[in-house]
């Protein structure tokens, strides 16, 4: 998972936020992340392609944990 620095992503024909969140992250749970970086683009819904995106660092959950504070199997494992 992408957690660092600051990179960008050229969109491939029907690529969406959430497809490109999981690219990039290994989640979908980083859309909104994605489209306050890339603002022009935020009425998109399906990409067309090479569209050059601007893919913002994001604080990464613990293993096994995501931010909204559950683990793959369901159960609350605190808030990060």
């Amino acid at each position: 998972m992408r957690s660092e620095q600051l990179s960008s992503y050229i969109t491939q024909k029907g690529d969406t936020w959430d497809l490109i969140s999981f690219k990039v992250y290994g989640s979908v749970q980083y859309v909104e992340e994605l489209k306050k970086a890339n603002y022009d683009f935020i009425k998109l819904i399906c990409f067309p392609e090479e569209v050059a995106l601007i893919i913002p660092v994001v604080k990464v959950s613990e293993e096994g944990k995501t931010l909204n504070g559950f683990n793959k199997k369901g159960r609350n494992k605190g808030i990060l």
